[in-house]
């Protein structure tokens, strides 16, 4: 997989945050840290970020004025991706049957 490319996953850790923006994990934790983003620890100790987050993250990268440039564009990419894979996902997916009531006896 080419780096930060975003993959369709559920929880990213801190090191996948910060290949998906081209950043370092560094600067991931102290975003945690200030409440930029939410996480919660592992048993390990390890950061885990929802999917939900890390999307909302970037969308809020992409608006920022204080973005750096590099970092800027990798978010708006990765935003752009994961958002149409979960377009695709919902448009891929059953729609759930519907069921029908059996007819009453006369």
């Amino acid at each position: 997989m080419a780096r930060g490319e975003p993959k369709q996953r559920t929880r990213y850790s801190t090191g996948e945050l910060a290949e998906l923006v081209e950043a370092s994990r560094n600067t991931i934790v102290r975003y945690i840290e200030e409440g930029r983003i939410r996480a919660r620890r592992s048993v390990g100790g390890w950061y885990i970020i929802p999917r939900e987050e890390v999307l909302m993250f970037l969308w809020d990268l992409s608006f920022s004025k204080q973005t750096p440039l590099k970092m800027w564009r990798a978010a708006t990419l990765a935003y752009e991706r994961m958002s149409e894979e979960d377009q695709a996902a919902k448009a891929a997916a059953p729609a759930p049957a519907r069921r029908r009531r059996p007819k009453a006896k006369r």
